[in-house]
């Protein structure tokens, strides 16, 4: 069965039964999982660079095990940690989990929030109950009831690209990286950084790399002063602030330059 095939199939079982698209392109799909049935896939597509949170309502019960728990618990489980063939060993045994792939888990509960990294763009998001997936040490899945809403909502992230271009033995360096993880916790921004080490006079030429460190925000030198210089080399590079010379750009230059594109 081909994944279109698959898609359509598991759709008809798992409906979404609400759509919203908010002006800030935020969107929420709810879909209903059960209880007594594996990895079931939702329909639901996880959108690269955007949040996820999710959220069941706590009086929304299912069961792992009718007998000993036959009326049910909410989407946290119970605080047993399931065992090797569970699910997610260690891990509340009932609780709600989430996967993308075979590969990576989601320990989700009754809400929560998560980053959809760049692999996992454009993929299909699966959800289970934490139980046995072969029976291992009971019926498994065969004696679960119930089911819980889930309601997902995403949310576009706007990440800016930090790159950090230099040269070898650059005396900046490490306090550059230093000031910009500061600023990104202090900020609270989200940001994908990149180091790039110039070893050509070609590269340099290339990529207009005037001196080192270079801090770019979203391919901006941070010196609004640079767009004019046109002499590219290997070589250490200066900055002034208040008149003071320095090896690397300021804390205040890079937020500054943050700012700008947040």
């Amino acid at each position: 069965m081909n994944k279109l095939l698959q898609f359509i199939v598991f759709t008809i079982l798992l409906i979404p039964i609400l759509i919203i698209n908010s002006p800030e392109e935020a969107s929420a799909e709810t879909v209903v999982v059960k209880a007594n049935e594996a990895w079931q896939l939702t329909g639901i597509i996880l959108k690269k660079n955007h949040v996820i949170k999710w959220k069941v309502r706590e009086d929304d019960y299912w069961s792992f095990n009718t007998t000993m728990f036959p009326d049910g618990h909410n989407a946290d489980g119970i605080p047993v940690p399931a065992l090797e063939s569970y699910a997610l060993p260690g891990e509340n045994i009932g609780m709600l989990l989430g996967k993308t792939d075979e590969y990576s888990t989601l320990s989700m509960g009754l809400s929560g929030s998560a980053i959809v990294s760049h692999g996992e763009g454009g993929s299909y998001l699966y959800l289970t109950m934490n139980d046995d997936l072969i029976g291992k040490f009971g019926k498994g899945f065969k004696d679960n009831d119930g089911s819980i809403r889930v309601t997902i909502t995403q949310t576009p992230r706007k990440v800016v690209n930090i790159g950090i271009l230099f040269i070898e033995g650059c005396p900046g360096l490490s306090s550059i990286t230093n000031n910009i993880k500061e600023i990104i916790d202090e900020e609270t921004v989200d940001a994908d950084i990149t180091l790039m080490r110039i070893e050509t006079l070609e590269d340099a030429k290339r990529l207009q790399f005037t001196g080192s460190p270079t801090v770019r925000i979203n391919g901006r030198d941070v010196d609004s002063n640079m767009k004019a210089i046109r002499d590219y080399g290997l070589r250490s590079r200066h900055y002034y602030v208040n008149g003071k010379k320095l090896d690397y750009p300021s804390k205040s230059m890079i937020r500054a330059a943050i700012n700008k594109v947040k």
